[in-house]
């Protein structure tokens, strides 16, 4: 097991206490987690090992500005990149019963034998009904040559909260497709397009949340395995129930 960079560790807390001084003007929260894997989109991305990561957001008039950084365990699928720092701003706006979000996100790789950033741009929308939470929305990457081409995101979730009970069910579902034949085109999407779900438990306590996940794919390991590319990782396509916890404040 690859041991996590200092440089890490000293990242986290940084991350997670981002403008503290400002509480007074603007909302603020983050928190701190360590988890089994960190799965994105059905697909690993530290290497199947054990992550921690640390997150911070600043919100004020609908505007939001938010940071994660999170421990990849020198990951085949990113270049050998020891971490990834999730830099995003957002607008949101409300209309007809729907919150409409906006976001820019930048993706820095530290770490890595190459470059590998990459830039999305998403727009999602929400809407409430009682206890439940529904979701959808879009994730695009302009063709950039550290994910060999175009990628595109499309996905759709629900949560509900059980009264009385400091307990939340959820499910989602996604679908990454894209263009591009260059090697790197399967970091995103190893073997081609394919179709993800996600059903998860968490139980709250402020400051503590515990989660358990079971995460799946379509993805045919063994052409994703077979694929020529080294940034495939088929050893990290396949279903799997992912532990968290994490502090929050």
């Amino acid at each position: 097991m690859k041991p996590i960079s200092p440089a890490i560790l000293f990242l986290l807390p940084v991350a997670a206490g981002l403008a503290a001084p400002a509480r007074a003007q603007v909302a603020l929260d983050g928190g701190i987690e360590a988890a089994s894997d960190e799965i994105r989109r059905g697909i690993g991305w530290s290497d199947g090992e054990v992550t921690a990561s640390a997150d911070g957001k600043a919100g004020l008039k609908g505007f939001e500005a938010a940071v994660r950084v999170a421990a990849l365990r020198g990951s085949q699928r990113h270049g050998g990149a020891d971490a990834v720092g999730d830099l995003e701003l957002a607008k949101s706006f409300a209309t007809g019963g729907l919150t409409w979000r906006g976001a820019v996100i930048g993706h820095v790789f530290t770490g890595a034998d190459r470059a590998m950033d990459y830039v999305e741009l998403g727009l999602g929308t929400r809407y409430g009904i009682g206890p439940v939470d529904l979701g959808a929305g879009a994730v695009f990457a302009p063709s950039q040559r550290a994910i060999g081409g175009q990628n595109l995101y499309l996905h759709a979730d629900a949560r509900a909260g059980l009264p009385a009970f400091p307990v939340s069910l959820s499910a989602g579902v996604g679908y990454t497709t894209g263009s591009g034949s260059s090697p790197r085109a399967a970091r995103l999407r190893p073997g081609g397009d394919y179709a993800d779900w996600r059903v998860g438990l968490e139980f709250t306590q402020f400051p503590f949340t515990l989660g358990v996940d079971y995460v799946g794919n379509d993805i045919d390991r063994a052409k994703a395995r077979s694929e020529p590319s080294p940034y495939a990782d088929g050893r990290h396509v396949g279903d799997k129930v992912v532990a968290r916890v994490r502090f929050g404040f």
